[in-house]
């Protein structure tokens, strides 16, 4: 079982949960672990099933219970106060994330955030590192591919993520989360599939909301990434004024041709949606 090594930051962290308005500051590491509300609500669940005693620890050093009360109520009010009010899963959902003594994740290690993934160990020197708060985003424009048989996204590399994945006609790649600083440069490579030998000529657009405002509508939030068979790259530079802090990434990529609208479905792709951090 793993013990719950808590420095007295994170005890002040851990018992600002109770109060609705605290939010955790999302450092470097912690921003690639980034969690919807369900995902939040999947991560407890799952150290439940796991580590169950590591969330007693936790209750205990939050409530600091003056009598005794048996462990599964415990858990109950811990899973209150991260996950719900008035009996509805919050949108700033709080969870757990982990790394070594540094807070830092040498290891690449994330626990789990579904109920139904194995039980897998937390590496032996790691602990709690910090509460986290599920990013409060904007209800973005839905959009997705007609049409995926014949070609798909098969990689985006940005920053620290390489995300690579078959055939879909939409994919929210929410834990995925590029880290950037507002005043460099990044390469954005951007590869895609075939579901045969052949090989067709893609457009791709990159769709960035820069000012954090729910849309992709501003100057300098669409670009158009090229026409390619094979893996292409293009320069990404934060705009002067970019806002701090977690925003949206949309890709597309269309054989027909795509659209500078992020909300237009593409005819013959996929789409697929980052977050990213900037710094």
């Amino acid at each position: 079982m793993l013990k719950v090594m808590l420095t007295s930051t994170l005890i002040t962290s851990l018992a600002a949960i109770i109060v609705p308005s605290v939010q955790a500051n999302t450092t470097l590491f912690e921003s690639r672990d980034v969690l919807t509300p369900q995902q939040a609500l999947g991560r407890f669940q799952w150290l439940e099933k796991c580590y169950s005693g590591l969330l007693v620890e936790v209750s205990d050093n939050i409530f600091d219970p003056t009598t005794p009360i048996p462990n599964d109520e415990k858990i109950a009010d811990l899973k209150k106060v991260m996950l719900y009010e008035n009996n509805t899963l919050r949108g700033d959902a709080k969870y757990l994330t982990f790394g070594d003594e540094d807070n830092a994740n040498p290891k690449n290690w994330f626990a789990g955030k579904l109920p139904t993934t194995s039980c897998f160990q937390i590496p032996s020197d790691y602990r709690i590192s910090a509460v986290m708060v599920t990013p409060t985003m904007p209800n973005y424009c839905t959009t997705k591919s007609r049409e995926r048989t014949y070609e798909f996204i098969q990689s985006v590399k940005f920053s620290n993520i390489e995300n690579t994945s078959s055939n879909t006609f939409y994919s929210n790649y929410v834990g995925d989360t590029a880290k950037i600083y507002a005043d460099k440069s990044y390469q954005l490579t951007l590869t895609p599939g075939f579901s045969s030998a052949e090989a067709y000529p893609e457009t791709w657009h990159v769709f960035i909301d820069w000012n954090q405002d729910g849309d992709f509508n501003d100057t300098k939030e669409t670009l158009f990434a090229g026409v390619s068979e094979q893996a292409t790259q293009v320069e990404i530079t934060p705009p002067t004024g970019a806002k701090k802090g977690m925003t949206k990434m949309r890709v597309t990529m269309d054989y027909l041709g795509g659209s500078n609208d992020a909300c237009k479905e593409v005819d013959s792709g996929e789409v697929e949606d980052y977050l990213l951090y900037v710094k």
